[in-house]
């Protein structure tokens, strides 16, 4: 016999981790559109508003890798970071044009650093060592562009050194 009444939708531990990969997903879909609408994809960033919006959107997307990574959701992660890595890699010519090879060096390194954490999340075991290491080489490659090129804080707001000037 055949039950036609209708049926809830499943409840507990894995309803909750369903809706939450949902909503990570979604999450990352948004940025992905936003970062596309803020510099557009593979777009060169050449003026100071365009490097603005670029490391925010950045900032964004790779604060949705760090929290991925926390809760072990590797393959959610991988958006968000290909959404970082293409914006960080068409910020390059910013710094060319600002005659600033120093910066350019280490856009390039952070890139480098953001295709090494894509590869040991793409591992076909993804080894949570490994990914927590390439995770942390990715952080201190973007800290040291922001330590040398960036001033202001979280209250006042970032600027970059040379453009505030």
């Amino acid at each position: 016999m055949l039950c036609t009444r209708p049926h809830a939708a499943p409840q507990g531990h894995a309803a909750r981790a369903s809706r939450k990969a949902i909503t990570r997903r979604l999450a990352a879909v948004a940025a992905l559109a936003l970062g596309a609408g803020a510099v557009g994809l593979a777009q060169k960033v050449v003026s100071v508003n365009e490097f603005d919006r670029a490391m925010k959107t950045i900032g964004t997307a790779f604060d949705g890798v760090k929290q991925a990574i926390a809760s072990t959701s590797y393959v959610e992660a991988k958006t968000p970071l290909a959404l970082s890595r293409q914006v960080l890699a068409s910020s390059r010519p910013f710094w060319d044009a600002q005659q600033k090879p120093d910066a350019a060096k280490m856009a390039r390194d952070a890139v480098a650093a953001l295709d090494a954490l894509d590869k040991a999340l793409s591992a076909k075991a993804v080894d949570a060592a490994a990914v927590a290491a390439a995770l942390a080489a990715a952080t201190r490659a973007c800290d040291a562009c922001h330590t040398t090129e960036r001033e202001g804080d979280q209250q006042t707001g970032y600027r970059i050194k040379s453009a505030s000037r």
